[in-house]
């Protein structure tokens, strides 16, 4: 809420399209005007970042992470870039005022002397390059961070479709193990009977081997009882 506050405060002193990376400054407004509107938008991104990192420690609650940090990052960079609008459009016009007064200074003194003329000619022309330089190096950093949040969204992207991925390729793995399960399940049985078939003529062998010890048993004692009948005989 302390945000949207402080972007309304900020639209009514310089009115900016959401998402541009400059504003549109009416030419009535002072110098006054743009130094409030300039302080509001710093004030704005240093509660951005505060809304943000609160974001980010709830994201690290929610179910889907990835996401709900997308999103937290996407608000601050919208946030930011609004921000970065007004800040740029209130700079634009203390710079043209601080100019103005510049080359006001510059014009009194080169009534006096040319060489004051040609000294305060320098001074503008070095001024101007040091406002020009400022100004492209926070479009450069302001490029940058763009491009640092793209990289971003780029990996939470590739991430979700790795994490879909693996998920599409969890529920194939499991529909084919229920597939294959009724096949399992009779080569299971098939090895138990095969089993059981083995056990079964294991324990015929032994039988058999049993009964035949027995016979000969049998018949060795036949054998030797035969010779002790005959001698009784006679």
């Amino acid at each position: 809420m302390h945000i949207r506050n402080l972007l309304m405060i900020c639209v009514t002193l310089g009115p900016s399209w959401v998402g541009a990376q400059t504003a549109v400054v009416p030419a009535a407004l002072s110098v006054e005007d743009a130094r409030t509107q300039r302080l509001n938008a710093k004030a704005l991104k240093e509660e951005t970042e505060k809304t943000y990192d609160a974001e980010k420690a709830l994201c690290r609650d929610a179910t889907l992470t990835i996401r709900c940090m997308s999103l937290a990052k996407e608000r601050r960079l919208d946030t930011l870039r609004q921000a970065n609008a007004l800040e740029q459009a209130a700079r634009k016009v203390e710079r043209e005022s601080r100019l103005k007064e510049v080359e006001a200074k510059a014009a009194i003194r080169a009534a006096e002397t040319p060489e004051r003329e040609a000294r305060q000619q320098q001074d503008t022309a070095d001024f101007r390059q040091k406002e020009a330089q400022k100004a492209a190096e926070r479009e450069r950093k302001l490029a940058e961070k763009e491009t640092q949040v793209e990289s971003r969204r780029s990996k939470a992207a590739a991430a979700r479709l790795a994490q879909r991925n693996k998920l599409d390729e969890r529920r194939k793995e499991d529909a084919d193990r229920a597939k294959s399960a009724p096949e399992k399940a009779q080569k299971r049985m098939e090895r138990q009977r095969q089993h059981a078939e083995r056990a079964r003529r294991i324990d015929e062998r032994k039988q058999q081997y049993a009964d035949q010890l027995k016979r000969r048993e049998a018949d060795r004692a036949a054998q030797q009882g035969l010779p002790s009948a005959g001698a009784g005989a006679r």
